[in-house]
């Protein structure tokens, strides 16, 4: 029990320190921003998106989807310098049989954007049917930066 109050007190006053060199800090007077440190400061987001979808109609079916998507930022590769990316994947499999009339089917969209005054956008997929069995899968992926002078 007195390790654990000694642990108690030591915490509770580092946490004082702290919050007592919270309240000191001071940042100075504002400071006026020019036209290029704004951009970089507002500028640079990135947004992805995938959607999936499957169906499957006769005495035996399967239908599954799945999605994923990343986002990323680097506030500063070098000074002036931010950059945005993302990524996402999509895939659907479809699968309907009995013996006649049944169906399948998928669809599978991705896509995104990003800011900067560099952009660079990635798209592909692709979708195969082979009789009663059907397989999509699709990817995005975007990044921008924003790149002083250019």
């Amino acid at each position: 029990m007195a390790a654990y109050r000694k642990t108690l007190t030591l915490s509770l006053v580092a946490a004082g320190a702290t919050l007592c060199g919270l309240a000191s800090a001071n940042a100075g007077k504002a400071v006026a921003l020019s036209d290029g440190q704004l951009d970089n400061v507002t500028a640079g987001s990135a947004i992805v998106f995938s959607n999936a979808g499957a169906q499957a109609t006769g005495l035996i079916t399967m239908a599954g989807t799945a999605s994923n998507s990343a986002l990323g930022s680097n506030a500063s590769v070098e000074d002036g310098f931010g950059s945005e990316g993302g990524v996402t994947v999509g895939s659907a499999v479809a699968y309907g049989s009995n013996g006649g009339g049944a169906t399948s089917s998928t669809n599978v969209a991705t896509g995104g954007a990003a800011q900067g005054n560099f952009v660079l956008n990635i798209s592909g997929g692709g979708k195969v049917t082979a009789g009663p069995l059907t397989i999509q899968a699709g990817f995005t992926s975007v990044y921008g930066v924003f790149v002083p002078g250019l």
